[in-house]
């Protein structure tokens, strides 16, 4: 099993052809209790409210 790194996926280190790190991109919101990107307003996994990523 991998372990996450900094950003949250498991591919042990960040780089422009990660799968993982990439869709991560797409990703608008940020949720600051999961440490990670989310797709809308509340956190689908800790049901918190998130925040909008600057740009």
């Amino acid at each position: 099993m991998a372990v996450a790194n900094e950003q949250g996926c498991g591919c042990g280190e960040k780089h422009d052809g990660c799968a993982a790190c990439g869709m991560e991109n797409l990703l608008s919101y940020w949720c600051d209790t999961c440490k990670r990107g989310v797709p809308d307003k509340r956190c689908p996994h800790c049901g918190l409210k998130s925040r909008r990523k600057k740009d």
